[in-house]
């Protein structure tokens, strides 16, 4: 029955039979593990084969194959966390892994899915530091730009996370801004720090995004920071989305569905009127924001899709926000992740133009963008941990 499973489900795919999304992979392509790209036929080589990248291709592509995986792989989660939670009766840890090997910890008492805290080797230690030298050189190149750093933090940082208390030697907030605050450099850095309880009402419980009332208390300090503090948005009403219920990457990655989100967002009594350019194509504003298609009831609805990105937007290489109604002469560039997505319009309101760069999606320096946007004048760090230490990030600043 194992073996002829997956065979009934390849044979009838790669036939063209028609199944329904629950009896083939369709449904767990959002989860960790889910859908993986396999090609075997193209590692069917001696080298290949001697080399075990056939044997790995063709695991995956069997993979693919197996019936009802979402369903196989949330079953597998829960009774390997059942047997977890059962051997916590001993220890009353407050959290604990989502499955054996998880990097995912569910934190019962919250209703809340964490990121397992990171070590604080030396290696990450000194690309910390590698970054803010290459910062510092970069803003010494440019003397006529405002260089600005923000550091969002993450359930694998903020002080007082509870899987940091079950860690040697876990990687700190403080640890990650004393290496950029503590420089006597060219930038200006944003402290993103924060209490615990301030982390529990400003992020996700099911994804390492913030949510909008984080985003929003963030967006306060990088304007009061940029000198826009008297002229900061005031919200006229939170806006929570009841459908659909958002079970964001942690959820995903930690293959559990009982505990969700729901998507908010901000409205204001007065907003300027912007225009879009992604990548180079025209667009409106409804793409930094689909909020006319929520409300109309149009998403993915598969129950494990990344709402974070369906409502606000996903990651582009390069978006650019122009204020139709700014005095501004001045434009911003904001070098940024998926943690910008959600504000940037917020930033956006205070320029001429903003330029959003995703060094993980654009292949360009910044010495590069700046010298063919010469009316940049301030340019803006948005970054958690993981990306802004990356090589992408390096790769932008070199």
């Amino acid at each position: 029955m194992l073996l002829c499973g997956p065979a009934l489900v390849g044979l009838a795919s790669w036939g063209g039979v028609a199944l329904p999304s629950w009896l083939t992979a369709d449904d767990a392509a959002y989860l960790s593990g889910g859908i993986t790209a396999a090609d075997p036929i193209a590692a069917a080589t001696v080298e290949g084969f001697a080399s075990g990248e056939f044997q790995e291709e063709a695991e995956a592509a069997v993979g693919n194959c197996i019936p009802a995986k979402a369903t196989a792989l949330l079953t597998s989660a829960s009774l390997q966390r059942t047997a977890i939670t059962a051997s916590n009766i001993l220890f009353h840890w407050e959290c604990y892994p989502t499955f054996y090997g998880s990097d995912i910890a569910a934190v019962p008492s919250q209703g809340r899915l964490v990121e397992i805290a990171e070590k604080a080797t030396g290696e990450i230690l000194a690309t910390g530091e590698r970054v803010r030298d290459e910062i510092d050189a970069f803003s010494e190149r440019h003397p006529d730009q405002h260089v600005f750093v923000f550091l969002g933090p993450d359930s694998m940082n903020i002080q007082g996370s509870p899987t940091a208390a079950l860690e040697s030697d876990p990687l700190t907030y403080d640890q990650l801004e004393a290496i950029f605050e503590d420089n006597d450099g060219k930038f200006q850095w944003i402290s993103g720090n924060i209490t615990y309880d301030e982390f529990l009402d400003g992020w996700h419980k099911t994804d390492h995004h913030w949510n909008i009332q984080g985003a929003f208390a963030a967006y306060e300090r990088m304007a009061a920071a940029l000198g826009f503090g008297d002229e900061v948005l005031i919200p006229s009403e939170l806006i929570t989305y009841e459908e659909p219920p958002f079970r964001g990457a942690s959820a995903r990655r930690g293959l559990m569905s009982s505990y969700e989100d729901r998507i908010t967002d901000f409205r204001f009594s007065s907003f300027p009127q912007l225009s879009v350019t992604i990548n180079g194509s025209e667009g409106t504003s409804e793409d930094l924001v689909h909020e006319k298609a929520y409300g109309s009831g149009s998403w993915d609805v598969n129950p494990f899709a990344n709402h974070y990105a369906d409502y606000f937007h996903t990651d582009y290489g390069l978006v650019t926000i122009r204020n139709e109604e700014s005095d501004s002469g001045e434009d911003l560039l904001i070098v940024a992740d998926s943690y910008s997505n959600c504000m940037e319009r917020f930033l956006a309101t205070h320029y001429r133009t903003t330029y959003v760069l995703d060094p993980r999606h654009l292949n360009t320096t910044l010495d590069e963008f700046l010298t063919e946007h010469e009316d940049v004048s301030d340019v803006l760090f948005i970054m958690r941990g993981l990306n802004l230490l990356y090589e992408t990030t390096e790769h932008a600043l070199s």
